[in-house]
C-alpha cells in the first residue's frame, strides 16, 4: 500500500486505512498513531491524546509523531549532525521560544497555581538556562554542555506530562509534546556535533573575534561552578587562572592567539587539578562543570593555536581575507589521520596539502613550508589561479 513521508519527520510515513483516516507509521513500519477526518481538517489520536484540527494531513501527521517521540523517545537510528554553529544555534533557540505557548496552557491547566506548580517552575528555569546558552553551540564541548542542560527541561517536562489526566492532560499534551520532541532532537543531534564536527567547530577562527563566543561560554561555567556547591572542590586555582584571562582581542594577532592559549592551558590545568581529589566518586554538577571547563579551555586554546599559525602566514599570502577568499574557491576535504587534506578546484586535486617533518605544511609544487595547513592550501589556489590566468590568450580589442 501506499505510504508518504512526513515532511517534518521523514522517517514517518502516512497510509491510508480506512476511509479518511490514515495510520501514521514508524520506522519498522508499524502504527504509532492515527490521523482521522474532522470537519473539513484532520485531527492526530495518538493512545488518550488527541490534536487540535489542522488544516493539512502532513500537519496533524507532525502531531501524532511528536506524541509517540514524548512517550517513546527518537527512533533508533544515527543522529545527523548539525551542517554548522548557525543551524544548530536556531534548533537549540527553538526550545526556549516555546515558553510563552508553556505560559499560557498552564495558565488554562493549573488557573492561579501555573506559576507554583513544580514542575512548570522547574521548565521555566530550564529554559531561561539554554536560552542563555544559544551561542555556546560555537564549540563542540559547547555542543555537549547545551544538550547536558536540555535535560533541564526535557526531565519535569515529561514529568509533568506522565503526571497529567483529564482536562489538564488536554490542554497540556501537544505543548508539552512539541516541547519534548525539540529536547529529544536537540540533544542527540548537538552529541553528533560534537563527535563529527563540521568544518565551523573545528580548526582554526575564521573571524577576528570568532573565539569571543567560546571565551563568554568559558566565563558562564566558571560563574555556574562558582556558585555550585561543592565540598571537597578548591576551586582557588581555577579563580586565579580564570581571572588571568584577557578580556577582549583574544585572537587579533598571532602573539595575542598564543598568549590566550597560553592562559587557557592553564585554565585547563587548574580544573583539572581541583577534579582529581574526588576523581573517584560521583561530583555531580560540579563534576559536569569541572569537565566542560576543562574540555572548552583545551579546545579553545588549539584553536586559537592554529588562528595564530595562519596569521603567522598572512606576510607571505597576504591578509586573513585573502587567505579565505583562496579558500572559498576550492573544496577542502576532511584531514586523514596522517593529517594529509585533499585540495580541489572542479575536478582538478591540487594536493593534497600534508605536514612536513618539521611541523610546517607542504603541498605538490611547494618549495618553502607555511606554517599552517590553510596557509599551505591557499598558496596551492593562488598558484594555480596564476597558472590558468598565464594560459589565457590574449586579447585585443
Amino acid at each position: 500500500m501506499d505510504t508518504e513521508p512526513l515532511d517534518a519527520f521523514p522517517s514517518f510515513r502516512l497510509r491510508l486505512a480506512d476511509g479518511d483516516t490514515h495510520d501514521v507509521l514508524g520506522t519498522d513500519g508499524r502504527p504509532v498513531g492515527q490521523v482521522l477526518a474532522s470537519g473539513g481538517g484532520h485531527f492526530a489520536r495518538v493512545g488518550p491524546d488527541r490534536g487540535p484540527t489542522r488544516q493539512s494531513l502532513q500537519g496533524a501527521g507532525g502531531d501524532a509523531v511528536m506524541f509517540h517521540i514524548a512517550h517513546h523517545g527518537l527512533p533508533d537510528e544515527p543522529a545527523t549532525a548539525y551542517s554548522g554553529a548557525p543551524e544548530a544555534r536556531v534548533a537549540v533557540s527553538l526550545v526556549p521560544l516555546q515558553r510563552q505557548e508553556l505560559v499560557d496552557t498552564t495558565a488554562r491547566a493549573f488557573t492561579f497555581y501555573a506559576l507554583r506548580q513544580p514542575h512548570v517552575v522547574a521548565i521555566l528555569s530550564g529554559l531561561e538556562v539554554v536560552g542563555a546558552e544559544r551561542d555556546a553551540v560555537r564549540s563542540r564541548a559547547g555542543c555537549r554542555r547545551v544538550a547536558r542542560l536540555l535535560r533541564l527541561v526535557q526531565a519535569p517536562a515529561q514529568a509533568l506530562l506522565d503526571e497529567s489526566t483529564g482536562d489538564t492532560r488536554e490542554w497540556l499534551a501537544l505543548p508539552l509534546a512539541r516541547l519534548l520532541t525539540f529536547c529529544h532532537q536537540g540533544r542527540v543531534r548537538l552529541e553528533a556535533t560534537a563527535e563529527q564536527p563540521p568544518a565551523d567547530l573545528r580548526g582554526r577562527y575564521t573571524a577576528r573575534h570568532g573565539a569571543d563566543a567560546d571565551l563568554a561560554t568559558l566565563h558562564r561555567i566558571w560563574q555556574d561552578l562558582r556558585s555550585t556547591p561543592s565540598p571537597g572542590v578548591d576551586r582557588s586555582g581555577i579563580d586565579a587562572a580564570m581571572d588571568a584571562l584577557p578580556t577582549d582581542k583574544f585572537a587579533g594577532s598571532a602573539v595575542s592567539c598564543r598568549a590566550t592559549a597560553a592562559r587557557l592551558e592553564a585554565v585547563r590545568a587548574a580544573a583539572e587539578e581541583a577534579a582529581a581529589p574526588t576523581a573517584d566518586h560521583d561530583q555531580g554538577e560540579a563534576g559536569s562543570l569541572l569537565r566542560e571547563l576543562s574540555a572548552l579551555s583545551a579546545e579553545t586554546g588549539e584553536r586559537l593555536e592554529a588562528t595564530a599559525l595562519v596569521l603567522d602566514d598572512t606576510g607571505r599570502l597576504g591578509t586573513v581575507r585573502d587567505i579565505n577568499d583562496a579558500l572559498g574557491l576550492a573544496r577542502l576535504g576532511v584531514p586523514a589521520g596522517s593529517g594529509e587534506q585533499s585540495v580541489r578546484m572542479g575536478s582538478t586535486e591540487l594536493g593534497p596539502v600534508r605536514p612536513s617533518a618539521d611541523g610546517r605544511w607542504t603541498g605538490p609544487g611547494i618549495t618553502e613550508a607555511f606554517h599552517s595547513p590553510e596557509g599551505a592550501a591557499a598558496a596551492l589556489i593562488l598558484a594555480h589561479l596564476a597558472r590558468e590566468e598565464s594560459l589565457r590568450p590574449n586579447r585585443t580589442l
